[in-house]
Parts: structure tokens; C-alpha cells; sequence
């Protein structure tokens, strides 16, 4: 019979923090464009997996944050609900590579089984997805065939009060004080670590940083 901590920790319900890092392969790592994310990342995001953003409100530098990995991706990105129609303009001055592909599901089940399709999809560089809040079986589900085939996946929540476990490898919280200052609350192989800033205004338009 199995301990219950263990079966706990296999079906996501537990976190284990380690003091060090377990060893990755350099290719698994991506770049996130931020040097000090980077470091406390543990070298960057992991492909294969399902990576969360609390925001405190939205439009205040999540999506500046994620856009240097969605640059670097040589196929077209799938967007899941995001707030707002995507605006071109902005995009382009980005220089996506592929301009995103986006989907508006307003049915949880129905944008929850898109999900779980593009990240089965080898034509797509990284999936992003919005929602109010996902249920840990669903997100089980969703950081399994992440890794199943090797996709990289970002979801956007709003905060939350009280962080119940849930199978994400990483979880950040972001919140706007001058800057975009981002708090890890979860990562792979290391304890949650304080706020620091990241300096998301400097892919903004000239006019846009000196109004930002």
C-alpha cells in the first residue's frame, strides 16, 4: 500500500521543493529574455510543460513578459481567450515571427479540450490560455500532454488568495508597482522566491514608455 504522501505527490496534490535544481538538458530550456528571470527559473521555461501567471489585473505587462519566448518561436502560437481582440499593429512592431492564431471559447470544457489539442499539435510553437481559474485535475491533465510532446504552455489566471497545489512547474504572480514586479510562488527544484522587477516596458513604443 502505497504512503500517503506518496500518493499525494503523484497526483499533484503536493509540491516538493528541493535545494537545488535538478540537472535539465540545455535544449529543454527556453530562453525568456529576461536574464534574471532566467536565473531564478533555473535557466529559463521548460519546454514541456505548463507554466501560470497570476495577474492582479490584466494589461499590466503579462503579455510583455511572454513575448520575447513567443518571438523566438518559428511557427505560429495559439492564443485561448485572451481579454481583448489581439491588435496587429502591435504585434508586428513585436516581430513575431508567425502572427498568432486565437480562439474565443466562452464553454470551460470546450476551450479546455482545444487546449489539450494544440498541445498534441507539433505545428504550433507554444500555447497561451486564459482563464478564471482551472481546476488541478484539469491542469494534471494539461502539464501531462504538455510533456507528452514536449510543448510549452502558458496560463494566465487572476490571483489567488490562498495557492491550493496544483501541477503547473511554475507559478508566478505579477503585479504593477512602477514596474512589473514578479513574485515566484512556485518553480521547478527550488523554494518560492520574493518579488523582483523586470523591465517589461522596454519593448513598448517610445511614446508608450515615456506615458508608461
Amino acid at each position: 500500500m502505497a504512503h500517503p504522501l506518496q500518493e499525494l505527490v503523484h497526483k499533484g496534490w503536493l509540491w516538493q521543493g528541493r535545494t537545488a535544481a535538478e540537472q535539465i538538458a540545455p535544449e529543454q530550456l527556453q530562453d525568456s529574455g529576461w536574464p534574471e528571470l532566467n536565473r531564478r527559473l533555473g535557466g529559463g521555461w521548460l519546454r514541456g510543460a505548463l507554466h501560470e501567471l497570476q495577474v492582479q489585473q490584466s494589461f499590466q505587462g503579462e503579455l510583455a513578459l511572454v513575448l520575447p519566448v513567443l518571438r523566438a518561436q518559428t511557427q505560429p502560437c495559439l492564443w485561448i481567450n485572451p481579454p481583448a481582440q489581439p491588435y496587429w499593429p502591435g504585434l508586428a512592431y513585436q516581430q513575431l515571427k508567425c502572427p498568432p492564431i486565437w480562439l474565443h471559447e466562452q464553454d470551460t470544457k470546450q476551450a479546455l479540450w482545444a487546449f489539450e489539442q494544440a498541445l498534441q499539435s507539433r505545428a504550433l510553437g507554444a500555447v497561451v490560455a486564459w482563464f478564471d481559474d482551472l481546476d488541478s485535475h484539469a491542469v494534471r491533465r494539461l502539464q501531462q500532454t504538455a510533456a507528452q510532446h514536449e510543448q510549452l504552455a502558458f496560463v494566465l489566471t487572476p490571483w489567488q488568495a490562498t495557492t491550493e497545489a496544483r501541477a503547473y512547474v511554475n507559478r508566478l504572480q505579477l503585479h504593477w508597482q512602477q514596474q512589473l514586479q514578479v513574485r515566484v510562488i512556485k518553480r521547478r527544484g527550488g523554494w518560492p522566491l520574493p518579488p523582483a522587477p523586470c523591465a517589461v516596458t522596454q519593448l513598448l513604443p517610445e511614446r508608450r514608455r515615456l506615458s508608461a
